[in-house]
């Protein structure tokens, strides 16, 4: 049988929360220069981008004469970690308590009391809802966190903080800057979905395979929990990247631009690889960091059991 509704939320919201701020610290350097070089518009190769964001990054650390302080560095490689923390915490907390409840909908629309009646195609809507609606709601934290990320600390314009951030937004753009890549990020919901389902369909088979006689709680092992949140991650990252990249581009536009025209833009000036510039770093950090965060998130829900 299923945890009852409310239990089962409390425990996703807070497996979600603790899974988003435990991940967020330990890969926010990673997510730092996969979108530097998301953004970067001269590099024509993966190695040459890095190159760049280091070269970047160290220049701006430098002390005035000329040596590396490794305080600037941290600072600097940690820039944007604020609205990182308050975005993936409230993105967790909120995309597993949605996923929760549309998982529940569709089991009370069908007379079902528990998840194994589930199977890959609602895993997927329920993903695809519980995505939609995390979108829209954290999408303003998403544009300021990138817009932090992509300028350095002393440079013109720079957003000194969330809080200035958001009155820049406000004042030069309107409502609107808020919303920037909403499009390309709710497109971009499919990879979540797709992943979780997998995640969730492997879990399913797992725990139904498992012994006869296992106990009605019973549960996967960590290891388990770490290959099919690695495999499902790197599925759905592969199929998925190129949104990312647009979705960063439009965040740091000043002026509208439409996606096909961005698309274009970018294949023309820079070829199709262009368009899984900082894949490497990003598949370096959102592979371990899901292993991470599914395993912190199960975890976390196995204390409520």
């Amino acid at each position: 049988m299923v945890d009852t509704p409310s239990y089962s939320r409390t425990a996703e919201a807070v497996a979600g929360f603790t899974a988003g701020l435990t991940t967020t610290l330990v890969a926010h350097p990673l997510d730092f220069i996969k979108l530097r070089m998301q953004l970067d518009t001269t590099s024509r190769s993966q190695w040459q981008a890095i190159k760049s964001v280091f070269t970047n990054v160290k220049d701006i650390s430098r002390s005035s004469n000329g040596k590396l302080q490794i305080k600037n560095f941290t600072h600097n490689i940690y820039r944007g970690l604020g609205p990182n923390i308050i975005g993936s915490t409230t993105a967790w907390g909120m995309y597993f308590t949605f996923y929760r409840q549309y998982k529940n909908i569709i089991l009370n629309y069908s007379g079902w009391d528990n998840d194994q009646k589930l199977n890959s195609l609602h895993y997927l809507g329920a993903a695809f809802a519980a995505g939609w609606s995390t979108s829209i709601i954290t999408n303003p934290i998403w544009v300021i966190k990138t817009r932090m990320i992509s300028t350095d600390r002393f440079q013109p314009g720079a957003y000194s903080s969330i809080w200035d951030g958001i009155k820049q937004i406000y004042k030069n753009e309107g409502i609107k800057g808020y919303y920037r890549g909403l499009t390309p990020a709710l497109v971009n919901v499919a990879q979540g979905a797709v992943q979780l389902s997998i995640y969730d369909t492997f879990k399913h088979y797992m725990l139904k395979n498992k012994n006869k006689n296992r106990k009605p709680n019973s549960r996967l092992t960590t290891f388990q929990n770490l290959y099919m949140s690695a495999i499902s991650k790197m599925i759905a990252t592969g199929i998925f990247y190129p949104l990312q990249v647009v979705r960063a581009r439009l965040q740091v536009a000043k002026k509208d631009t439409r996606i096909i025209t961005l698309l274009q833009s970018i294949i023309r000036q820079e070829g199709l690889g262009a368009l899984y510039k900082g894949i490497s770093a990003n598949l370096a950090r959102v592979v371990p960091a899901t292993c991470l965060t599914f395993v912190v998130y199960e975890e976390i829900k196995a204390l409520w059991r």
